[in-house]
Parts: structure tokens; sequence; C-alpha cells
């Protein structure tokens, strides 16, 4: 990750309110965080599934009809 040195701290009655950051670091930050959601997102999905909920590789192919 690039330098947070360079992220500006706006504050209101002495306290911190805003960052603000250029913006190829912002995009760095919410590919991160997004990536981290889909991981929670998976894990999820894991956990609420079995076995018998998932399909073989010749299940998916025979039900697309793929030889």
């Amino acid at each position: 990750m690039k330098d947070l040195d360079s992220v500006q701290i706006i504050k209101e009655n002495n306290k911190p309110k805003f960052a603000v950051l250029d913006y190829p670091l912002f995009e760095e930050v919410k590919e991160i965080v997004e990536d981290y959601l889909d991981h929670l997102h998976a894990e999820s999905v894991l956990e609420k599934t079995s076995e018998k909920d998932w399909l073989g590789m010749d299940q998916i192919k025979k039900e697309l009809k793929i030889k």
C-alpha cells in the first residue's frame, strides 16, 4: 500500500472528522475493502451450505449439455 503519510485529516472541534487522500490511494483502499467483503460473503456461503448442495463437474457438464 502506498504511503499513508500523504493523508490529510480535517478536524472539527479539534476532533478528526474527515480524511483526504489522493485518488490512487483511495482506489487501492477501496479494492482492499471490496476484496475483504467478498471474502466474508464467501465464508458465509460456505458455512450455510453442505456437501449435498454442491454439484460435481460431471453433473454441471450434463446440465449444461457439455461433453
